[in-house]
């Protein structure tokens, strides 16, 4: 039986299996350098985000930080919330007002997206 360099083969399954363990995280690191809303952790600094987190995290979501108009703009996305996209809040937990379809174009045309901070953008740009 020959050693394992002798078997080049191995060797490069050892290491797809070692890339492919070590690539499997569940969670991405908190970026200590990034602050959304005055924190490092928006989603469990803030009581009202925390709050609306744990109603949306068991179905496909996504939490996305834009600016607009000079202010930070928090809109929680999921698939559980109705196609009327009302779910955008400034840092404080105060929800906007889109109730006018002009003012909510107006939005989606003037937001400049900052971060995803979790999940996935579900309703695209």
């Amino acid at each position: 039986m020959g050693s394992i360099f002798e078997k080049p083969r191995i060797l490069i399954f050892m290491l797809i299996g070692c890339f492919c363990l070590g690539s499997c995280a569940t969670e991405e690191p908190v970026d200590e350098q990034f602050s959304a809303c005055g924190t490092s952790d928006a989603l469990r600094e803030l009581p009202w985000l925390k709050e609306q987190f744990e109603l949306i995290k068991s179905a496909p979501s996504g939490i996305i930080l834009y600016l607009y108009n000079s202010r930070e703009v928090i809109e929680i996305q999921s698939s559980l919330m109705s196609s009327t996209n009302q779910s955008q809040y400034y840092c404080d937990g105060t929800k906007l007002d889109f109730d006018d379809p002009e003012v909510f174009q107006v939005f989606l045309t003037n937001r400049v997206e900052v971060k995803i901070l979790y999940g996935v953008d579900l309703w695209g740009k």
